[in-house]
């Protein structure tokens, strides 16, 4: 069975299309894979107080952690609990969240340093007591207790300091 060459080109030629339809109708079918949409975005808060008091403190070597069980270190402070103790509240629930980075105006000087971040691991002054004036009062780590970090403690005094924070929204 012979074909004629007309006939072969026809063929050739819907051979060809029908190729080509399959290509057009595969490639229309692969779509991009789509990313899921976030379904909430973060948001943050940056917080910021001026003329709060700063003070210094040791730890005695034998209180190995802090109160939110951190170890002690330079550029860590301790901050006021949310509401006072002897009003209900918690020692172990900052005004300022465990682990938030302060970021001051203008650096402390910490043992012969200067920090220009701090660190809150701690709480202090309970019962808002010696600071009731600054309800966001930090109080420095100057050390473990030995001289040197007891006389620099003293030397640093109260000090008032400007400084900001970021929290995620919530």
């Amino acid at each position: 069975m012979t074909l004629g060459k007309y006939r072969l080109y026809v063929l050739a030629g819907v051979v060809v299309l029908l190729l080509l339809a399959i290509v057009i109708w595969w490639s229309s079918q692969m779509k991009p894979e789509k990313k899921p949409l976030p379904t909430e975005e973060d948001w943050y808060v940056i917080f910021s107080v001026n003329n709060q008091k700063a003070t210094a403190y040791t730890n005695h070597s034998g209180n190995a952690l802090s109160s939110s069980g951190k170890k002690y270190f330079f550029g860590s402070v301790a901050v006021h609990p949310r509401y006072p103790v002897n009003a209900g509240g918690d020692p172990l629930k900052p005004i300022i969240p465990y682990n938030t980075v302060l970021y001051l105006q203008e650096p402390l000087n910490i043992n012969g340093q200067p920090f220009y971040t701090l660190q809150v691991i701690d709480t202090g002054d309970i019962n808002y007591r010696l600071h009731s004036d600054s309800p966001y009062w930090i109080d420095v780590y100057h050390g473990s207790g030995d001289y040197w970090s007891i006389v620099n403690s003293q030397d640093f005094g109260i000090q008032y300091v400007d400084y900001y924070w970021i929290e995620k929204w919530k």
